[in-house]
């Protein structure tokens, strides 16, 4: 029988896809540190990186949010190079500011996708909080946003963990720390370092910012008693010494 996740939307076919939920095209190693939904943190190797969780249909029509994560990544992979290379100069004149697009809005439903898939493989013993099913039945109001049928119903969606100040180290590619509910323990959302920038999806009707998040990547909290994450984030700036190096504006 075919297992998928989306099938709540119709449609499906008979023929199972073996679906490759995080592009290996995505981080540079053999591994993806996993935070938070053991006892300890662990790296999981690169064979578990894909899932009998789709339909062959459902599958392909997600194909254009993998080559946004995609493009997302070499962007940022660019934004370092350009950085790196301008910080070892001599300035002798003004350069031009850099600036970088992406898609706000398919990153987003990547993400969630991406953490579907995720919770499939790695939480076979938990439940969804927002409804309280187990991991192949993602709530419909998500499945229906991932596949662009509407918009994440806020406060649901892409937030970004950054403050006034903070400064972006390249990281290796990929890192995820589940989030849980803190009375049924259900999942809420992850905890996403994408190639050294931190993000939190949010798959819960309850406003993230009512709770303490602690991120350990940002080595921060955010929440009541922390700082303050940022919901559709949509300009980033680079600097270098006082000067506006590059940025980094996110399309919704």
């Amino acid at each position: 029988m075919v297992k998928c996740w989306a099938k709540t939307l119709g449609g499906c076919c008979n023929i199972q896809s073996r679906e490759h939920y995080l592009s290996k095209a995505l981080w540079e190693g053999n591994e993806i540190t996993v935070k938070g939904l053991w006892n300890q943190t662990r790296t999981v190797g690169l064979q578990a990186l894909t899932a009998k969780n789709l339909c062959k249909t459902h599958n392909e029509l997600l194909s254009p949010l993998d080559s946004e994560a995609k493009r997302v990544f070499d962007t940022i992979t660019e934004l370092y190079r350009i950085q790196e290379v301008r910080q070892a100069l001599t300035r002798t004149k003004k350069w031009s500011v850099v600036n970088h697009e992406i898609s706000g809005s398919l990153f987003e439903r990547w993400t969630a996708k991406f953490l579907v898939g995720f919770f499939y493989v790695f939480g076979k013993d938990k439940l969804w909080h927002l409804t309280q099913t187990g991991p192949l039945e993602p709530p419909p109001p998500v499945v229906e946003a991932i596949f662009g049928l509407k918009p994440f119903d806020v406060p649901m969606g892409l937030y970004m963990a950054y403050d006034v100040g903070d400064r972006h180290e390249p990281g290796p590619g990929v890192d995820i720390a589940p989030l849980f509910h803190p009375d049924d323990r259900g999942l809420v959302g992850a905890d996403l370092e994408f190639r050294g920038f931190q993000f939190v999806t949010w798959l819960s009707k309850e406003d993230p910012r009512t709770y303490d998040i602690s991120l350990s990547a940002a080595n921060r909290t955010f929440g009541p008693s922390g700082s303050e994450l940022m919901y559709h984030p949509r300009k980033l700036k680079f600097r270098i010494n006082k000067s506006i190096s590059q940025t980094l504006e996110f399309k919704w």
